[in-house]
């Protein structure tokens, strides 16, 4: 035995005798097995570890047949670089290798299998596109900008197929819906209605599962395209109401259609969600007999509605009967409509509804020049609930509410003031008089104030300074303790 064989078992030994028999592994030492061992990496591998990724996939995707998927990748690189450089972004797709090469295979297999079926069929395709946008969906806040790059041009895809759906009709509907949300979220809503225009005209007639792999009778693809587009419609006709009635009540229009399309006592809170903002749009364009109409149409079937679903419903409704009935001169019947609403909204804890109501309940009790506490009372408790709710456009407008609502209340003291005058000069002389003489305060006043946020260490001086309310205004003759109203 050589001495090298000799060194080697010594060695063995001594490894087994300080390892406990189960973790013992056989050790070996000769180069040649060991790297036998090592299973090689292939080109592409080699690639994906040591060079730039991009470039490695890129290169890869050409040489696997794509050509659509390689230039698509080139923009993606150059977007996600701009926008970490500039800061916009702290996480990289790029930095996540798994997800990457996951989301990269499945646009390879399915651009592959759209380039080979092209004549026959577009699902397998269309079906790993799909895929890869829902392999995205948990990861749309980290890696908006790729999710929503791929999207865009998966659309663009969708829209050369038109015409030619056949099979893959159903993946292509998914893709323009999934679309449609994220539009969206992104606040484009005009555009998110032209999409789910597109996905109901393709989902009409077909009883898709709204979920893919959902057992047969399960909420259909139908049923949830038609009602995401009903709600758009009715918010996009908020929107546009003020300058394009007419358009806003079409909208409402068709919304009511869809909800009726997919069933009406199904989707029944929808449905008579639609007639109350066709009501309310009407209103806006100064129809109140139509939205009268409107109202009484759905006034059997939201009364009998009791369940807690239905209570905003409730609450809208006897909201905007009130309206209505306030604007045909029926203030009692405004009232009546108002306090239930009212109660409902107390009953169930809705407070912007209930400051809402208590506006419309304070501006007819301003009418009567005998219920003006009760304004006053409405609008003091839905400022309370305004500054509850930080709200601090609606606070101003209860503000100048009570201003009015003030200023309607003194007005009829000055007139009788000015009727009850018999001297020389008449009380309304007299206020402006008063209102002369303080002026010279309020002049030196301001700009002292205008010194004080002007110097920063005007606080920090030693020397007084003198109040402006202490000098001379210019009038020697002026009463500083007491005003007289009138002339004696």
């Amino acid at each position: 035995m050589s001495k090298r064989q000799q060194e080697r078992q010594r060695l063995q030994r001594k490894v087994r005798a300080n390892l406990p028999h189960r973790t013992f592994r056989e050790i070996k030492f000769d180069r040649d097995e060991i790297r036998q061992t090592i299973e090689p990496l292939s080109y592409n591998e080699a690639r994906r570890q040591r060079g730039p990724i991009y470039e490695a996939l890129e290169d890869e995707l050409y040489r696997e047949g794509c050509r659509q998927l390689p230039e698509f990748l080139r923009c993606l690189a150059d977007k996600e670089k701009t926008l970490y450089e500039s800061v916009i972004i702290r996480d990289r797709i790029s930095d996540d290798r798994p997800l990457l090469y996951a989301v990269i295979d499945k646009l390879k297999e399915a651009e592959l299998a759209y380039i080979r079926d092209k004549h026959k069929s577009f699902k397998q395709s269309f079906t790993l596109f799909y895929e890869t946008m829902l392999l995205l969906e948990p990861y749309k806040q980290k890696y908006e900008y790729a999710l929503n790059a791929i999207m865009e041009n998966l659309v663009s895809l969708c829209h050369k197929t038109q015409g030619q759906e056949r099979d893959a009709a159903e993946m292509i509907a998914r893709i323009y819906f999934t679309y449609g949300e994220y539009l969206e979220r992104m606040q484009q809503r005009v555009n998110a209605i032209s999409y789910l225009q597109i996905t109901i005209d393709l989902v009409r007639g077909h009883v898709w599962t709204a979920v893919r792999d959902m057992p047969p009778g399960s909420f259909t693809l139908h049923e949830l395209v038609a009602q995401k587009l009903a709600r758009q419609l009715l918010l996009y006709g908020k929107q546009i109401v003020r300058h394009q009635p007419e358009e806003a009540i079409a909208l409402a229009r068709r919304a009511t259609i869809l909800v009726a399309e997919i069933g009406r006592q199904q989707n029944l809170d929808i449905f008579c969600e639609t007639f109350m903002e066709r009501a309310y749009f009407l209103m806006e364009s100064s129809n109140y007999h139509g939205a009268h109409q409107c109202l009484e149409q759905i006034r059997p079937t939201v009364i009998a509605c009791t369940e807690y679903r239905f209570v905003k419903l409730n609450i809208k409704f006897y909201l905007l009967a009130g309206q209505c009935a306030e604007n045909f001169e029926n203030p009692d019947k405004a009232i009546s409509s108002y306090k239930k609403a009212l109660r409902l909204s107390r009953l169930y804890n809705d407070q912007k509804s209930e400051a809402n109501i208590l506006l419309h309940l304070g501006k007819i009790f301003a009418k009567d020049t005998q219920k003006l506490c009760l304004a006053k009372k409405c609008y003091e408790q839905a400022k309370h609930i305004y500054i509850d709710f930080n709200d601090m456009i609606s606070k101003k407008m209860v503000n100048y509410l009570l201003a009015k609502l003030m200023a309607d209340e003194i007005t009829p003291l000055y007139m009788a003031m000015l009727k009850a005058s018999t001297k020389q000069y008449c009380a309304f002389f007299n206020l402006r008089q008063w209102k002369n003489r303080c002026r010279p305060f309020w002049k030196k006043l301001g700009d002292e104030i205008k010194k004080q946020e002007s110097e920063d260490i005007y606080c920090l001086l030693d020397e007084e300074k003198p109040d402006p309310s202490r000098e001379e205004s210019g009038f020697p003759n002026e009463d500083r303790h007491f005003f007289k109203v009138e002339d004696s």
